[in-house]
């Protein structure tokens, strides 16, 4: 039996093997530590078992996650949180943190919380079944973007958010109740995300360098938008609140619009009868650098005055949108009218250059809302389009054809 050949000391076999480290092995820290970015926090754990190049890499990770899916117990989920903070490296800073912590009580999320800001986070993702208050969020000149999930937000939490984070730009809200009155009023934030949230309470929104604001599908108790002057775009859609009275006072609604007079983009969806928009009308500023508008069903009154309303208040625009898909909240129908000054004419809107009206093809007044808009927006272009969503199998057909 012949000998095995040796390898030859150039060669890339020899250079791949040599001193038994392998090619990964011999990539830098910051390579190796994006290659276990893709991996379960366990899995990254794990890795200290390869080989001694790997033993403490997992320890400067500028990531942690906590995530209650990858366990099955509570105890060791929580054995695993402590570990994993006790022995990361106190000199690496986080550039991400995401704890996802379904069973565990909100005191020691609340200890993952503190310690992963002691590592100078700057972006800290929370989700799980908790209650959070001003305790959690201490001062910090790193983190820029918090993003919490299915949280219930209690007295006094964005105080920290405004006062004590000078590098906050980006705030996400999703899935989370308020507990009571609040105020967002950071001026380094400059976006604010605010989805199918509860809030029954008031809200007050004064960030003055917000450029972006979106508050979508959320129940609202009250909001107020104030000094919002660098504001670009803003987009909101209001569902109806399910205990509505017919004596309901609207006091609360009507400063929503205010803060968004300096957009230039703006959205404003919610049903018919729906009158939180319509109340806001009545205090409504000029918006004077707005261009692009979509309206949804909440505009098709009888007499159409939040249309023509809001319009006479946008002497820039050139494009609407009107969205109509027909949703009406029967509940707000039985609600006693707005009191309003009747209108006064519906006026002209010669800046207009294109409308766009997306509705079902039987929809009931699209021919009066054309001519409504055809006598007032004499020089736009006014077209009617079936949604993708609302269309039927013929016409999906002849689409296909065309």
């Amino acid at each position: 039996m012949s000998a095995p050949t040796s390898i030859p000391r150039g060669s890339k076999s020899a250079r791949g093997s040599r001193n038994g480290v392998d090619r990964l092995s011999s990539l830098s820290d910051d390579l190796l530590h994006h290659v276990m970015s893709f991996l379960p926090m366990p899995e990254v754990v794990r890795t200290s078992l390869l080989s001694p190049r790997w033993r403490n890499l997992w320890c400067s990770t500028p990531f942690i996650r906590i995530d209650s899916q990858d366990f099955v117990d509570k105890r060791k989920l929580e054995n695993f949180g402590d570990c994993l903070l006790l022995l990361h490296d106190c000199t690496t800073s986080l550039d991400e943190a995401r704890i996802s912590a379904q069973w565990v009580n909100d005191t020691k999320c609340s200890v993952w919380i503190r310690h992963a800001i002691m590592h100078k986070v700057r972006l800290l993702h929370i989700s799980g079944s908790l209650s959070l208050d001003r305790t959690v969020i201490f001062p910090s000149r790193h983190l820029e973007t918090i993003r919490l999930q299915s949280v219930m937000l209690k007295h006094g939490l964005f105080r920290p958010l405004n006062y004590d984070c000078p590098v906050l730009e980006h705030l996400e809200l999703e899935w989370c109740g308020f507990c009571d009155c609040e105020e967002i009023s950071s001026r380094s934030l400059k976006v604010l995300h605010i989805s199918d949230c509860q809030l029954t309470s008031s809200l007050l929104i004064c960030a003055r360098n917000l450029t972006h604001l979106s508050i979508l599908d959320t129940e609202i108790g009250g909001i107020v938008t104030r000094d919002l002057s660098c504001l670009v775009t803003a987009s909101i859609s209001l569902i109806p609140k399910y205990f509505h009275h017919k004596y309901t006072v609207l006091d609360r609604h009507l400063h929503l619009l205010d803060g968004l007079s300096h957009a230039t983009t703006l959205e404003l969806h919610a049903p018919l009868h729906e009158r939180t928009f319509e109340g806001a009308l009545q205090t409504c500023p000029m918006f004077s650098n707005l261009t692009s508008l979509v309206l949804g069903d909440w505009c098709m009154t009888a007499d159409l005055y939040p249309l023509h309303r809001i319009l006479q208040c946008s002497d820039k625009l050139k494009e609407l949108t009107l969205k109509l898909e027909m949703d009406e909240c029967t509940t707000c129908k039985l609600l006693l009218p707005i009191r309003r000054a009747s209108p006064s004419g519906s006026g002209s809107y010669p800046c207009i250059e294109r409308i766009k009206i997306y509705c079902q093809k039987d929809h009931p007044r699209v021919d009066e809302l054309v001519q409504a808009l055809a006598q007032t927006a004499c020089n736009a272009k006014i077209s009617v389009e079936q949604p993708r969503s609302m269309l039927t199998k013929s016409s999906f057909a002849k689409l296909i054809c065309y």
